[in-house]
């Protein structure tokens, strides 16, 4: 991948991409994204929506703690807490009610940031290996992964997975340029 294009992933997603410039003898990130250019949308689609998907958990997580801690120090006699994380919303009195009377929010820890490790081109598809996430994550890069296997590496366009001895997913136009400079 170009190196403007790797410069741009790894400031959008500085927290994906830590490992970008250590030493190898740390991560496979210091070798930067080992693929063509067509992926890049993939990858920075992908990386968006794992970094939202963080970052919606952990703001999740931080306003059930919030929501639960207000309506502990309510039901203690202490209402300030839960008037002011209902202030202004419609009917705000019924809700204080409600939340005093009802059940506490189930609070599910924050999904664990995901650290990206190697991004490379392997038999034909994108190969993208990082820690941390969870199975939502997960399906996310499985998603990712079958897309490249259907979209040239070089420009992005439609294209097939094969080739002659190195397996490649390329458009008709990049499959003709490679095959003319492996004969």
């Amino acid at each position: 991948m170009r190196e403007e294009l790797d410069e741009l992933l790894c400031k959008t997603y500085p927290k994906m991409f830590v490992n970008r410039h250590k030493s190898m003898q740390e991560t496979c990130m210091c070798w930067g994204f080992s693929c063509g250019d067509g992926w890049f949308n993939i990858i920075d689609q992908l990386c968006s929506n794992i970094q939202h998907y963080i970052d919606w958990t952990v703001k999740n997580y931080e306003n059930n703690v919030e929501y639960n801690n207000a309506v502990n120090a309510a039901k203690n006699g202490n209402a300030t807490g839960i008037e002011e994380y209902f202030a202004g919303m419609y009917n705000s009195g019924d809700r204080i009610a409600e939340a005093i009377q009802g059940p506490l929010r189930d609070v599910k820890e924050p999904v664990a940031q995901v650290v990206v490790d190697q991004v490379k081109e392997k038999f034909g598809t994108l190969r993208f290996y990082y820690t941390g996430g969870d199975d939502q994550i997960r399906g996310m890069v499985s998603m990712a992964e079958s897309m490249s296997g259907v979209m040239c590496e070089e420009c992005g366009a439609p294209g097939t997975t094969g080739g002659n001895g190195w397996i490649s997913t390329l458009c008709d136009t990049h499959r003709k340029k490679h095959e003319k400079t492996t004969v």
